[in-house]
């Protein structure tokens, strides 16, 4: 199988119609984080599932999901064109139909395959020809996610699987079962027989109860000692995910560190950036940053003002002395108007002008003054004029007074405002001159503090990517990446007990098998009367020897397919690590007979922990060596596609090595992350074109349409496009 074309169709984030044209050789897709890398890959899974219907609604794209009106409808598909003998096609879909708001009903589930002859489609079911041209048990070995699932032997069942498919060796199974059945079935014909032998009776059955025993004790023992050998698999099991991990632990606690230092800078970057405006308008006298400019208008305004009272105080204080003046100057020009100084008008008095009235007479000139005469009106009307000359002067005096005291400014609301305007300018407008350079620096510095958050945020995001893709790469779990030594010494002391009670109870094994041979010797060694017995006697013997024969031949088949399974990895090994050090794979059968993958040097020290690119590489080669098995075994051949499988890689190891992929006979696609460097001026991913340029295989960019919202699910697409 060589695919030739893949197309995805409103599945998940490929929104609309999507292809992808294959190479025979290497194709990279390339996509940064989120860009739909996985997705392609998953796309290719869901097409290859041959169990049963699946039409998940998690399988639709949001986008186009968002755009249906009630009652429209449209339709998820994945399909590929590829080569085998001759050109076919298979295609898996599902329509979508939005019945009301929020409510979708898929239906109309479809696989359906097309051999094409010419220009005509012959229609097939899809599974049945996904099935015959690749094979569920080869499918195994085509899809791969991440650098953890690379280990083919990563499972007990996987190498006799693998001998299964690509061997004879269930034919020996079935041969080993039988011959079994029919040498156990022999054994109990000739053992009775024996004992019914007057003969050899006696001793047969002597003979027969020790080989109970010792088969008793043989069960015994395997039993036990296939305990300890499951034991001591889980422990290496263990023991070898740690080492295998150790490099990925220290990575892991590397990046744990330094999130948790941008954590904690992040806390103190916050604090630092935050700027509470509103209470600083206030308690902080922000609101005064202007006001150095109100000062000078308001110290100007009162000046004027100031000047102005003083202006009008003296005017006043010359209006009432000219006043004063006036008064006294009349009062002398009165005084000398005249040669006749007049009398007082205080004299008489009030009281002897009324006692002159009273009596009727002026006591002045002494003359008589009766009432109603002419000397008597006189002396009335004096009365009363001295009465109104004193009330005249009453009111005189007392509105001169009243005048004189009260000042032009009976407040002291100017002085007030002059006083404040002293006390706000020197050193008080100095202060408020500061505020204003004091909210600069805060600015500038709360700019600077937000920035460098910035700067933190994208660190941490970058950092959390990284650590992610760390663990879905690595398949493990964060409790097992935060394992101690102590975990790693008490698997080791433990493995060290069971493999130390292994030897005995082998060494005790074999001691009983012996002593069984040898009671199974005499047995065969009888010589009893009856010709039928032995007759039993040889086809017991015949059929153990088969059995043997069988299970020997089962071995030995598992062995070589080891060995050339090992050669052809080998091969690989070496081109995927051009110039550079590589090792040897050896590949071993374990106590439960599965099989491990192990890198030797060449002086025979076992490489406890390859470094990520030898590691990858390492798995990759005994990929491309099943694969070429494969070829040769069954005359079929398929693609091997991975997902990400290159994270541990240097940028120049990631150069050469898909160079030398792209010039393997072999169809590989690799979706990665490789490739894509930092614009410095825009911030976003770009291309390495230097590097693309420099290889030999076909390049796709998968990425996100832009703008998108980063909360919104229905905005996401992806789309393809060939770069090279």
């Amino acid at each position: 199988m060589i695919i030739k074309d893949i197309k995805i169709n409103n599945f998940r984030s490929y929104y609309g119609s999507n292809n992808l044209s294959l190479s025979k050789g290497l194709t990279l897709v390339i996509g940064d984080n989120g860009d739909g890398k996985t997705t392609l890959f998953e796309a290719l899974e869901w097409l290859f599932d041959t169990t049963g219907e699946n039409r998940k609604d998690s399988h639709i794209s949001e986008k186009r999901k968002s755009e249906l009106e009630i009652g429209e409808s449209d339709e998820v598909s994945v399909s590929i064109t590829f080569e085998h003998n001759g050109e076919k096609e298979i295609e898996k879909s599902f329509t979508f139909e939005r019945i009301s708001g929020d409510n979708i009903r898929t239906k109309d589930y479809k696989f359906v395959g097309y051999s094409i002859v010419g220009a005509e489609r012959h229609s097939i079911a899809g599974d049945k020809l996904l099935n015959g041209c690749f094979e569920p048990v080869l499918r195994k070995y085509c899809l791969f996610k991440g650098e953890n699932e690379l280990n083919v032997f990563d499972n007990d069942t996987a190498l006799k699987t693998l001998v299964d498919t690509f061997s004879g060796i269930k034919d020996f199974d079935k041969l080993v079962d039988l011959t079994s059945n029919f040498e156990q079935s022999s054994a109990r014909a000739a053992n009775r027989e024996l004992q019914n032998d007057k003969k050899v009776s006696k001793q047969a059955k002597e003979l027969n109860t020790q080989l109970n025993d010792v088969t008793n004790d043989i069960q015994s023992i395997k039993t036990e000692l296939n305990q300890k050998k499951i034991s001591i698999n889980e422990f290496s099991s263990k023991l070898e995910l740690l080492e295998k991990n150790q490099e990925t632990s220290e990575r892991y606690q590397a990046i744990k560190e330094r999130i948790k230092g941008l954590k904690d800078k992040q806390a103190k970057l916050v604090a630092w950036s935050s700027c509470e405006y509103s209470t600083n308008l206030l308690d902080e006298y922000w609101i005064l940053r202007s006001f150095p400019a109100i000062i000078k208008e308001f110290s100007a305004k009162v000046s004027a003002l100031s000047k102005e009272k003083r202006r009008l105080d003296k005017q006043e204080t010359e209006r009432r002395a000219k006043e004063a003046g006036e008064r006294e100057a009349i009062s002398k020009i009165q005084k000398l108007a005249n040669d006749a100084v007049p009398l007082p008008w205080n004299l008489p008095d009030e009281a002897t002008m009324k006692e002159m009235i009273d009596d009727e007479i002026c006591k002045v000139c002494g003359r008589p003054a009766p009432k109603d005469s002419e000397a008597y009106e006189f002396m009335c009307n004096k009365l009363n004029e001295y009465l109104a000359h004193i009330a005249a002067e009453a009111n005189k005096n007392s509105s001169l007074k009243e005048d004189d005291d009260k000042p032009l400014f009976p407040n002291f609301f100017i002085n007030e405002l002059h006083s404040r305007q002293i006390k706000l300018s020197g050193d008080t407008e100095q202060e408020i001159a500061k505020i204003a350079t004091t909210i600069s620096d805060r600015l500038e510095f709360v700019a600077k503090r937000k920035a460098e958050l910035a700067e933190v945020d994208k660190q941490l995001q970058e950092l959390e990517i990284e650590q992610n893709d760390l663990l879905m790469q690595s398949g493990l779990s964060t409790d097992l990446l935060d394992k101690s030594i102590s975990d790693l010494r008490g698997f080791f002391d433990a493995k060290s007990r069971a493999e130390s009670r292994v030897s005995e109870l082998e060494t005790t094994l074999k001691y009983k098998e012996s002593a069984r041979d040898e009671i199974q010797e005499k047995l065969s060694q009888l010589e009893p009367t009856s010709s039928m017995t032995q007759v039993y006697q040889r086809v017991h013997i015949a059929f153990e020897k088969i059995t043997k024969a069988f299970a020997n031949a089962r071995e030995q088949n598992v062995n070589n397919f080891l060995q050339i399974l090992e050669k052809e990895s080998n091969k690989y090994l070496q081109k995927l690590n051009k110039n550079d050090f590589y090792g040897i794979i050896r590949i071993r059968k374990t106590l439960n007979n599965s099989a491990r993958i192990e890198l030797y040097s060449d002086n025979g020290t076992r490489i406890e922990n390859p470094n990520g690119a030898l590691k990858t590489t390492m798995y990759m080669s005994v990929l491309f060596a099943i694969s070429q098995i494969t070829t040769l075994k069954r005359e079929q051949d398929y693609p091997l596609i991975f997902d990400a499988p290159t994270s541990s890689f240097g940028g120049f190891k990631e150069e050469t090595f898909y160079n030398v992929i792209d010039t393997i006979d072999k169809q590989c696609v690799i979706v990665t992350k490789d490739l894509l460097n930092i614009d410095k001026v825009t911030g976003k991913k770009m291309l390495d074109f230097d590097t693309i340029n420099i290889l030999s295989c076909s390049v796709f960019r998968i990425e996100k349409v832009e703008p998108f919202n980063d909360k919104d699910l229905s905005t996401i697409r992806t789309i393809v496009k060939q770069v090279k």
